[in-house]
């Protein structure tokens, strides 16, 4: 059987070299809520708001059209950690909101989700303008962040840490009904890196200190594969992130120009909850490798 390993925009497509699940294939996520974008013209603009449509009302009217609007209108790519067990387990909890929803989710074991065509919008990042999801395509990348640490777990109440070390690695105990819906028959999540002794990482973003695990080799691996495809697919995403340069690095909370960069940015980047009603955001943590996406960018240009 054929592996599928595109994205989809408008119909067009891009081959990233690694696996992708569509919305319409078996075992595929669709999303919940999907919207439709201001600055494009070809669906119906009841569609632009709420409440969300039977899935028959979301067409594209002219494809050709409609790609080229989106090229013009999206620059951002919002990279967030889903603060859930597993790719599945996000889903659940993007369904049961009202209006909440996602382009992609990035499993533990690097299966990237497609949910829909990136020509629809997904409420997952508003930023401090309200204007966040109008320009920007979302991942959601399955790790539990700080709810990992059975000192600061609310959401789920871990009895224990979430982590322990096996062999000299930070192993994920996930819990068995979630690990039976992962792609990767007995996946062990390791984090990639891990900080000291501890092994979480802990640094202060948008005025909270973050606590958690890195991310999993598998998902950045695809991670990095999927930002070359969008960028592909929608050139005003540039292969760039965040960098400051007075302190050679990526600064980790809001950046003053947040409406107007055009690459791979996270939600904390972009809501630092100074907009009216709009809460602050830390994602995708203390632990991601900025320096990673950087070296890699740097390498394909």
């Amino acid at each position: 059987m054929t592996t599928n390993q595109t994205i989809v925009a408008c119909g067009q497509t891009a081959d990233i070299g690694t696996t992708v699940v569509l919305w319409d294939q078996a075992k595929g996520y669709i999303c919940p809520h999907p919207r439709g974008r201001r600055h494009c013209s070809q669906h119906d603009p009841q569609l632009n708001g709420a409440p969300t449509r039977e899935d028959s009302k979301y067409r594209i009217k002219n494809p050709v059209t409609a790609y080229e609007e989106l090229k013009q209108s999206v620059h951002q790519f919002v990279l967030h950690y889903d603060v859930c067990y597993s790719s599945y387990h996000c889903h659940q909890i993007l369904k049961d909101s009202t209006f909440k929803g996602s382009h992609f989710y990035l499993d533990l074991d690097g299966t990237i989700y497609q949910t829909c065509d990136l020509y629809w919008k997904t409420n997952t990042a508003p930023a401090d303008d309200r204007q966040g999801n109008e320009r920007a395509v979302h991942v959601e990348i399955a790790n539990l962040s700080w709810q990992a640490r059975a000192e600061e777990s609310d959401l789920y109440r871990a009895p224990k840490d979430l982590y322990r070390k096996v062999n000299g690695r930070w192993r994920f105990d996930l819990p068995e009904k979630y690990q039976k819906k992962l792609r990767t028959p007995d996946f062990k999540a390791f984090a990639s890196r891990a900080y000291g002794e501890r092994g979480y990482f802990s640094r202060q973003i948008n005025g909270h200190m973050v606590r958690m695990w890195d991310f999993t080799e598998e998902q950045y691996q695809a991670l990095i594969r999927l930002c070359l495809g969008i960028n592909q697919l929608l050139p005003k995403i540039s292969l760039k992130v965040p960098f400051g340069k007075e302190k050679q690095r990526t600064p980790l909370g809001k950046i003053k120009n947040f409406s107007t960069f055009r690459g791979i940015l996270g939600h904390a980047h972009v809501q630092g909850g100074t907009g009216d009603g709009i809460k602050k955001k830390y994602d995708p943590g203390s632990a991601f490798n900025w320096s990673r996406l950087r070296r890699e960018f740097a390498r394909k240009s």
